[in-house]
């Protein structure tokens, strides 16, 4: 289905921008920079755990931040936006070519100049963890399969795996879709898919790949596909009108109180169980989220809000397209070896590593992608 001509509601999104266009949505690059905030708490070293208490809570609040499923749920957006051609073919939008250089131009070059960094830097602490089949295995994306290597290089980046994945089923996905292959099933048959892939690979204990249902849920396409799902789904309504444009707030408002509700709840089952693989944890995870990411996207996709509003201002924008240099940087042996060099505070942390970011984004991330995007089409902004 092609792009629809905006509506009402996306109308106002339209700035005097030169970035500006029919599919760049301000709000939701602003919301990038909330995602990456979330992720930079998710992974902040806080220290042992408090005695049971206030400061327990908070501190079990605090680690259960996650930022990811709204970066995962956004990615589906934009792409079934962006790039789905209207037809059944596979084909994406512009053809093959255009769409996976896009998609490696504005990934991989940071991605890889920060893991040679990272190894470099590994090698001269003399770190065991530098060999070529590390090495490897960290630029080709391929480590996230494996439970043993996931956390190597930069650690966070185990999810571009994910993004990858994603990125080389779009096309499938949408166009199955149109040849009557609902969308909701497409998730249920990527599970089973996942499972008898641990069933066949774990067996054979090969450094953890597929190793187990657990690693297979949290850490692979196949457990994490729902939010890639739900935003493929809400840019079908978009594209239609669909989504409409009720009065007040009740869809942002709702999204993010239920964002929040499963993040406490998220807390409480890890003050009681200490267990990431515990099932409940699980299903927080890849459904609660999801469900909470979509509600409040429907809102700033629909809604006029003051929200919306901040997220669509100078600043968040700037904060949004900086975000993917931000997530790179924000853990691992690069930004440890600068928090070891400034005072043991995380808002001046978090400062350092905003404005490292935006510096790196504006010097090199996007010089970088506009030399390699290729040039068929114009782009808004970077994706």
């Amino acid at each position: 289905m092609p792009a629809a001509e905006p509506s009402a509601s996306a109308a106002s999104y339209t700035t005097s921008s030169p970035l500006a266009s029919r599919d760049y949505l301000p709000a939701l690059t602003g919301l990038r920079a909330i995602a990456a905030w979330l992720v930079f708490f998710n992974h902040y070293p806080l220290g042992p755990i408090p005695p049971p208490g206030i400061a327990r809570a908070i501190q079990y609040l605090v680690d259960e931040s996650h930022g990811l499923p709204l970066l995962l749920l956004l990615s589906g957006f934009l792409i079934a936006l962006r790039y789905d051609s209207g037809t059944a073919n596979f084909r994406p939008k512009g053809g093959w070519r255009h769409y996976l250089l896009g998609r490696l131009a504005r990934i991989y070059p940071l991605y890889a100049l920060l893991t040679l960094a990272t190894f470099a830097l590994l090698w001269y602490w003399q770190s065991p963890h530098v060999t070529p089949g590390l090495i490897a295995l960290n630029l080709t994306l391929l480590r996230s399969f494996f439970d043993e290597y996931k956390f190597t290089g930069i650690g966070q980046a185990w999810s571009l795996t994910l993004f990858e994945c994603f990125y080389l089923a779009a096309p499938f996905v949408l166009s199955l879709q149109r040849r009557g292959l609902p969308l909701w099933l497409q998730p249920l048959i990527l599970l089973g898919l996942g499972t008898g892939l641990v069933a066949l690979l774990a067996p054979l204990k090969l450094h953890g790949l597929f190793g187990s249902y657990p690693f297979m849920l949290s850490f692979t396409f196949f457990g994490h596909s729902l939010e890639f799902f739900v935003g493929v789904w809400l840019a079908r309504r978009y594209q239609s009108g669909r989504l409409g444009s009720p009065a007040g707030i009740s869809r942002t408002l709702g999204g993010a109180l239920l964002y929040v509700a499963v993040t406490v709840a998220l807390g409480f089952t890890q003050a009681q169980f200490h267990n990431p693989d515990h099932p409940l944890t699980l299903v927080l995870n890849l459904v609660g989220f999801p469900a909470a990411g979509g509600l409040l996207f429907a809102g700033l996709l629909s809604e006029y809000s003051w929200f919306r509003q901040l997220l669509s201002g100078n600043l968040f924008q700037k904060l949004g397209r900086s975000s993917y240099s931000f997530y790179l940087l924000h853990a691992g042996p690069l930004s440890f070896w600068v928090y070891e060099r400034l005072p043991n505070f995380w808002l001046l942390q978090l400062l350092a590593v905003q404005i490292a970011s935006y510096i790196l984004y504006v010097m090199l991330e996007l010089p970088v992608y506009s030399l390699l995007k290729p040039q068929r089409r114009v782009v808004s902004s970077i994706e």
